[in-house]
């Protein structure tokens, strides 16, 4: 659990240093709300070098038409801020 005081998870938190000294290299990405605090994390974990991934049925908002425009931003210019994928596929394709 990451107690953040902002938006993004890695604002004011030691989130990056801990995932750095842990060696992730690859985040998968759920939570409420996809516009806003998911969304805000993801891009900050691609500004630090992270390969993101948001499992679309596993995000969710107040309004359907935000959340799509995150998708959508999310997956632009070939996957600018990171992929996205239904949870059922990404399982499958899991080693």
């Amino acid at each position: 659990v990451i107690f953040k005081p902002g938006k993004g998870a890695f604002y004011d938190t030691d989130l990056h240093e801990w995932l750095k000294a842990e060696g992730i290299t690859h985040l998968v990405f759920t939570g409420v709300t996809t516009e806003v605090c998911v969304q805000t994390t993801m891009r900050e974990a691609n500004d630090r070098g992270f390969e993101c991934a948001l499992l679309e049925d596993c995000t969710a908002s107040y309004f359907p038409e935000f959340k799509q425009a995150a998708i959508e931003m999310i997956r632009a210019q070939g996957g600018i801020i990171g992929w996205t994928a239904m949870s059922n596929d990404f399982i499958s394709a899991l080693p």
